[in-house]
């Protein structure tokens, strides 16, 4: 009890002049914390919590705390209240602390049992996604495609914390969030995205598509296009006449669908055309982005309908073409054609070899590819006939 009252005269003078801000008062709080011991830092809250800063204080003892290896469960914590109990449960230690009467200063008028060998607590309930999200922030913004288990390694060896994986990945997701904004502030910048690639480039097709539900006062995005004019002019006067088409899931906050569409230079290399964000992969989407393709070419004076599409088997691609560009020739993705082969059953290394001898052959090779996959398997061709008939 006497260390506990020498303790206290020691933080009064460090208070005796009461702190202007809660920087003051972060450096009261470093020069106090140099003495960790369990009922001193408990004590130093308690005197803390008397100040007109306590409520931002309170943050920062609590980081103290944290980091110390304390930890806290809380019971009851209400605008007018809080309890809290020792995390460890074979411990009675129990603090509760009220609202004064100036609606600004809190004080404890409860601690109760001992809070000495409770030891230090590597998985603390104290520890939050907001915390280390704050702790961990130099981190992340140095590299913030920061693996998962390295921040993992960084909390044990600063905080002495053992931190589960999928909570750093929301850790990692906030910590960007703070830096960068959030998945809402990006698209709501979509719309001065599109009207300065038309200022800088000249040509440029940028459309984005807002719409409204009943009921709503705001309009919501439905769906975007863009496509540079390097790319189309690109395109049109130095790729062949083919177009490869797809849809890709997006893993971000906002489900959406990636659809690109893409050519083959000289190189044949890959020449990135055009790509667009849309809610789902229908008929509606497709249609939605072969009318955009289309008017781009005709933005550049091409009203050709006769090029050649490669996507996968879905029907909305092809109500799609057919609408849009009514003398276009569709072909089917072979790799897509693979997998769907293998998903109806027919797979091995034989028919991994022939089918792809036949999908890269241009002359009598196919014939004779075809001839050796019936002989192989006749259902595989039979199959496969019926997808070219598609």
């Amino acid at each position: 009890m006497g260390a506990q009252c020498s303790f206290a005269v020691s933080v009064c003078r460090h208070f005796h002049e009461r702190p202007s801000s809660l920087n003051e008062l972060s450096i009261k709080l470093v020069e106090i914390r140099k003495v960790e011991t369990h009922e001193r830092i408990f004590l130093l809250l308690k005197l803390v919590l008397t100040l007109p800063v306590a409520m931002e204080s309170v943050e920062r003892v609590f980081s103290g705390m944290t980091q110390l290896g304390f930890g806290l469960s809380v019971e009851r914590a209400d605008n007018r209240r809080y309890t809290a109990v020792c995390a460890v449960e074979s411990y009675d230690w129990r603090i509760h602390a009220s609202r004064l009467f100036d609606n600004v200063s809190w004080a404890i008028k409860v601690i109760n049992g001992s809070h000495r060998t409770c030891g230090r607590l590597e998985e603390n309930p104290m520890v939050t996604s907001e915390w280390l999200s704050k702790h961990m922030l130099g981190e992340i913004e140095a590299n913030p495609e920061i693996p998962v288990e390295t921040l993992r390694r960084y909390a044990q060896e600063k905080f002495q914390l053992r931190v589960k994986k999928r909570l750093l990945y929301k850790v990692r997701s906030m910590a960007k969030e703070k830096l960068h904004g959030g998945w809402a502030e990006a698209y709501e910048l979509l719309p001065r995205y599109a009207e300065m690639i038309k200022q800088t480039n000249p040509g440029s097709y940028a459309l984005i598509t807002w719409g409204a539900s009943s009921g709503d006062v705001n309009p919501k995005f439905r769906a975007c296009f863009f496509s540079f004019a390097a790319q189309v002019r690109g395109i049109l006067r130095g790729c062949r006449p083919i177009i490869r088409i797809d849809g890709d899931h997006l893993s971000g906050f906002y489900k959406a669908i990636l659809l690109t569409a893409v050519g083959i230079d000289g190189n044949n290399e890959i020449f990135v055309l055009a790509y667009g964000l849309v809610d789902t992969e229908s008929c509606d989407s497709w249609t939605y982005f072969m009318r955009c393709l289309r008017q781009m070419f005709e933005q550049e004076g091409c009203n050709r309908d006769d090029w050649t599409f490669i996507s996968d088997r879905k029907k909305g691609v092809e109500l799609a073409v057919r609408e849009t560009f009514p003398r276009a020739t569709r072909r089917v993705c072979c790799q897509h054609l693979y997998m769907n082969c293998k998903n109806n059953g027919f797979s091995g290394s034989a028919f991994h070899k022939l089918f792809w001898i036949a999908s890269n052959a241009y002359n009598i090779v196919f014939g004779k590819a075809m001839v050796k996959i019936t002989e192989y398997n006749a259902n595989d061709t039979a199959y496969l006939n019926s997808c070219i008939k598609q």
